[in-house]
């Protein structure tokens, strides 16, 4: 088991991805700027999945006491958040699963970020931490609905190889899930622009998509 941290958990990526690695037996706590926000977030986690361990408390204390940590904040927040933060995370494994996007004329865009991904960002404002983008193109809603195989792959991306092998083994303990080598973190930014992409072929065709990687045995 594995205690796991959510930085920002109290969104619907947040609660979802807790959710599912509550089932996978892992003891969970959300994390949120305002402990009360976050005791609200992990009480309906632990109610949704039953008999798992979950506890809200603010960030800094949920960053400090986890074996791994998960960034389900804001792109916009990471600058502000993230700096407070990385005595807590120095060594650990932090997963970046933030998406810098935002809709204008109907249609969502992609931002440019001069670090050039939000894993890069975080990983810049984390320098002591092993950051590995993933999780960016699993829809929150289909995470949080209930237990059911997802059927879709997850694209791990990460400088450290051992960082890397620890995301992948834990994203294949969703029911459904294949983790995929991305290469290097500078590669998270092709997987954060695929989300934008995916947004407009829900619209389109009114459901909840994700990605298949074809060809590999």
């Amino acid at each position: 088991m594995t205690h796991i941290a959510f930085i920002g958990g109290t969104g619907p990526e947040g609660k979802g991805l807790a959710y599912r690695f509550a089932l996978a037996g892992h003891e969970i706590t959300i994390g949120s700027r305002k402990a009360e926000r976050a005791a609200e977030a992990a009480l309906e986690v632990a109610e949704h999945a039953s008999g798992s361990t979950v506890r809200g408390v603010e960030n800094a204390d949920a960053a400090r006491d986890a074996d791994l940590i998960i960034l389900t904040v804001p792109h916009t927040a990471q600058p502000a958040s993230l700096p407070d933060l990385n005595d807590a995370a120095k060594g650990k494994v932090v997963v970046s699963t933030s998406v810098p996007m935002e809709f204008g004329g109907g249609r969502a865009a992609i931002v440019d970020l001069p670090e050039g991904s939000a894993a890069e960002q975080a990983q810049a404002l984390m320098p002591d931490a092993l950051v590995v983008g993933a999780f960016q193109n699993l829809g929150a809603a289909k995470l949080w609905k209930d237990a059911a195989a997802l059927d879709q792959d997850v694209i791990v991306c990460a400088d450290d190889d051992d960082a890397k092998r620890t995301i992948s083994a834990l994203a294949e303990e969703i029911a459904g899930i294949r983790a995929i080598d991305g290469g290097a973190l500078a590669n998270a930014r092709y997987a954060e622009g695929i989300t934008a992409l995916l947004v407009s072929v829900n619209r389109n065709y009114k459901k909840t998509t994700g990605i298949r990687i074809v060809g590999i045995e």
